[in-house]
């Protein structure tokens, strides 16, 4: 999975999706391997918050590519997740007199792998209301669908097409490109990729 896909101001389409944990698990993950010497908690939160200046004065872009990216969680939460990956094994503290953050081999294999991440969010996370689609059949087929693209392009769902604008789709009775490149989250890429695909399943329905 890329993580520059995960963007802070569409955070919240991801917690319809199941893989919500995995996604937050991999930016962790992704952040902590930038550092070679590891990372303090504190300045890792800071850093995934978009509260660490010295990230931005340190010119380095592959730090820069995590600032942020985790906004919408608070530091309680963010430290609440790194209690939780560090149970599973993938994350470890090293260096008792000053404690740095380090990917365990059991980390590193979990970022290789497309295989979920099994990380627990303890804490309930702001709603997101999922619009009702007209047609539950159609857009449990759509679902399927989508799941299935995402598992032959090697990506996570929601990078095919989140839960909401697949219940846009149905909704707004689209039939063809054009119609789909219109829906929130989609676009002329995404449409132009997935479309033919996402179509036929309403094709059939019709």
């Amino acid at each position: 999975m890329n993580v520059r896909t995960v963007g802070d101001p569409k955070l919240l389409d991801y917690v319809v999706e199941k893989d919500f944990e995995d996604t937050v698990s991999r930016v962790i993950l992704s952040a902590i391997e930038s550092h070679e010497k590891g990372v303090g908690r504190s300045r890792l939160v800071r850093l995934l918050r978009g509260k660490d200046p010295g990230a931005i004065l340190s010119g380095r872009y592959d730090l820069l590519d995590h600032f942020g990216r985790l906004s919408l969680l608070s530091s309680d939460q963010l430290l609440d997740f790194l209690g939780s990956l560090e149970r599973l094994g993938v994350i470890e503290t090293k260096e008792p007199d000053f404690p740095r953050l380090h990917l365990t081999g059991k980390g590193r294999t979990a970022m290789k792998r497309r295989k979920d991440i099994p990380a627990q969010i303890p804490w309930p996370l702001p709603p997101r209301e999922l619009p009702i689609p007209r047609d539950p059949e159609l857009f449990s087929d759509l679902k399927k669908e989508r799941n299935r693209i995402a598992r032959d392009e090697g990506l996570p769902p929601y990078c095919v097409a989140t839960n909401l604008s697949l219940a846009e789709i149905v909704n707004r009775g689209v039939t063809d490109i054009e119609e789909l490149s219109a829906v929130p989250g989609m676009g002329e890429t995404r449409a132009r990729k997935y479309g033919e695909r996402l179509l036929s399943m309403v094709q059939e329905m019709g």
